[in-house]
């Protein structure tokens, strides 16, 4: 019978090791991402069977963004959107509880825009902005 619980602090040498082998997203975890703190909150559980644990899952407040272009060469009014629409962003994301806000691109002009000008931390395709 598999079930879940609250991940304890007693898991988290467990979790470590897992971490530590993780072939699927070898460098993507740390410990402190499965950790609550009041700057990150977030619930993370145990799922697991006789045998003992199978995934370590974590739980976060995320608004993800995701948009169209009206006119994709439009570099410079869609920067200034891009401005805004964050300030609005992290606005609508703390009123409702949210702690981070997630956008997803490929697109290597607006990457590069997201981390230098908005000062948001990559992750792959994805760009993270605490709030």
């Amino acid at each position: 019978m598999i079930t879940t619980r609250a991940m304890t602090a007693d898991d988290y040498p467990a979790v470590q090791a897992a971490i530590d082998r993780d072939s699927l997203h070898p460098g993507n975890w740390e410990i402190g991402d499965f950790i609550h703190t009041a700057e990150v909150p977030k619930v993370s559980t145990v799922i697991e069977d006789p045998q003992g644990p199978i995934a370590f899952v974590r739980f976060t407040k995320t608004l993800r963004i995701g948009c169209v272009w009206n006119d994709s060469t439009d570099n410079h009014r869609n920067a200034r959107a891009v401005i805004f629409g964050i300030h609005d962003a992290v606005a609508m994301a703390r009123a409702n509880g949210f702690t981070e806000i997630i956008i997803q691109t490929s697109h290597t002009k607006l990457a590069t825009f997201l981390t230098e000008v908005l000062k948001m931390k990559q992750s792959g395709s994805e760009f993270l902005l605490a709030v």
